[in-house]
Parts: C-alpha cells; structure tokens; sequence
C-alpha cells in the first residue's frame, strides 16, 4: 500500500471511530481527493461526495461563490477555499466536516500563483468557521520525470499533504 492510500485509509478509520460524514469541495484536485477515499471499502458509511468545480462558473453556480470574489482576490485565494468549504457544508445537509481545495498547479501559472493551493477544512458542530492552510508546492521533485511532470508530482504531493491535514484535524476533533 502506497504513502497516499495509507493515509486515506487512516482517515476512514478516523471518520468512522468519530461517525462523522465527509463532503468535498475540489478544485485543481479534480475529483481525485474522492477517488482516492472512494477506493476504500465500506467508505460509503462516511463518505456524501465531492462537489468537482474546476471552472470559475461551476464554483459560481455549484457553490455560490460570487464572479466578484471569483475575479478579486481570484479563485486562488483563501476567501474561495473558505466558501467552498462552507458552501459545500450548507449543501449537504449530511455531511458534518468538509474538504475544499484550490490552487494552482501549473504549467503557465503566473508566478505569485505558481504552485500556491489553499485548503479549507470547517466541522457543522463547531462555530470556529472553517480553518484554511496555504501550501506553497516545490518547483522540482526527485520523481519528476519526462513522464511524470512537476503538475503531477505536485498532484501526488498535495493528496497526501492535503490528507494529512485532514488526519490531524480529526485528532484534534476527537
């Protein structure tokens, strides 16, 4: 078992030992935060889905993110990442934590943009709103090859960074 599917399987121990239920909100992950906890057995007990809004329109009209807010500070920031995530929660009623990412991952990203993810994670039980983590990805990776490219390394690294933030939250929750 891979670092990735390790830490994924931890955290569906972690969601059911606690009987929480789980929705993301995704962005340059493109749905692979769910595939990944999706591969896991039995995951359907905690796991209610992922909204996928890739494009500045599907975060407007999925999640209710205003094209202002969409264009200024722009959909890499951390005021997107904590709508997402709140947005995501309202509509699910089921789900008692969520998930959101955004960022960008490059190639041909402006170079303030290049790289920078930020991830929500917000509980419906507590009134402490949704907690965002800036990440700054590397610029090159010991794995990056012709054929795997420093958009997947980043890929690669933001799951298991993004699941081990995850994992730490539910141990504070707990």
């Amino acid at each position: 078992m891979n670092k990735l599917d390790k830490v994924a399987r931890e955290v569906a121990d972690s969601l059911k030992s606690q009987n929480l239920n789980i929705v993301f909100a995704e962005s340059c992950t493109c749905g692979l935060l769910a595939a990944t906890l999706g591969k896991i057995p039995g995951i359907s007990q905690n796991f209610c889905g992922s909204a996928v809004t890739y494009q500045n329109d599907t975060k407007a009209n999925w999640l209710g993110i205003s094209h202002q807010i969409l264009e200024n500070p722009g959909p890499v920031s951390e005021i997107v990442a904590r709508l997402m995530a709140e947005n995501v929660l309202k509509k699910t009623p089921h789900a008692d934590v969520a998930v959101s990412v955004t960022g960008h991952l490059g190639p041909d990203a402006e170079k303030k943009l290049d790289g920078v993810v930020y991830v929500g994670i917000g509980y419906r039980k507590f009134e402490s709103g949704i907690e965002v983590t800036r990440l700054l990805l590397p610029d090159k990776y010991t794995e990056q090859t012709e054929n795997h490219s420093l958009r997947l390394c980043r890929l690669d690294d933001l799951l298991l960074q993004i699941f081990k933030l995850l994992l730490q939250s539910l141990a504070e929750q707990s």
